[in-house]
């Protein structure tokens, strides 16, 4: 008997961008500064989850698959693999 299920596995890199006033400050230059990893821990991300999930996981490598930066305006970019 031939039984299907509807799995599938994807990799892929979640960006997301949002925009956090406490970390708006004007002594950072007109290009966005990228977050050092030591600071990754400080800064508030979003709780993002896929609905109906059976397993996730973060890639693993020798050095974290994540890139964070900042805009003096406070806009924030966070890519992770």
């Amino acid at each position: 008997m031939l039984v299907w299920t509807q799995e599938a596995t994807v990799t892929m890199y979640l960006r997301q961008s949002w925009n956090d006033p406490r970390l708006a400050f004007q002594h950072i230059g007109p290009q966005p500064t990228r977050i050092r990893t030591y600071l990754w821990d400080k800064i508030w991300v979003p709780d993002t989850f896929f609905r109906n999930d059976l397993h996730s996981f973060v890639h693993e490598q020798t050095v974290p698959n994540r890139l964070m930066t900042v805009s003096r305006e406070g806009d924030v970019w966070y890519v992770i693999k």
